[in-house]
């Protein structure tokens, strides 16, 4: 029974609702001083969850490629609830998405960034807590 249950909860952690940085698209040039939309679309979507909210960040790269940014995410540009909307496109076949408009500081360095999107919730019953941080990697010019 414990296996039963310990692998129930390893496949509702698996089927949370991952999401993807569906715009700027990798490699985008994007000036420094310039309004950008961010897009964030979300997969799969369960009735046993619950979210809890979303980061959108950008931080500066020390080299290149891009190092791991997940432990100093910087500017944050929005932190709150994610309340996604019905597909239309741009954003990925079926996928709901929500937008967020941001400002890149016209200080901003040059050169290659990291747009993140640091994503939490709730999954199933217990609830068990899921979260996850997606990147995409741009150039500020």
């Amino acid at each position: 029974m414990k296996l039963l249950l310990s692998s129930l909860a390893f496949i509702s952690t698996a089927l949370a609702q991952r999401v993807a940085i569906t715009y700027p698209n990798l490699g985008q040039n994007i000036p420094a001083g310039s309004s950008i939309n961010v897009q964030v679309a979300e997969g799969l979507q369960l009735s046993s969850i619950t979210e809890v909210g979303i980061a959108v960040t950008l931080q500066h790269c020390q080299q290149n490629p891009c190092e791991d940014v997940s432990n100093d995410l910087g500017i944050v540009f929005y932190s709150g609830p994610y309340q996604n909307q019905e597909f239309t496109p741009p954003s990925a076949p079926g996928w709901p998405y929500q937008n967020f408009t941001v400002n890149v500081p016209s200080g901003f360095q040059k050169g290659p960034a990291v747009f993140s999107v640091a994503h939490a919730q709730l999954v199933g019953a217990g609830p068990e807590f899921f979260n996850e941080i997606e990147n995409v990697t741009v150039n500020i010019i």
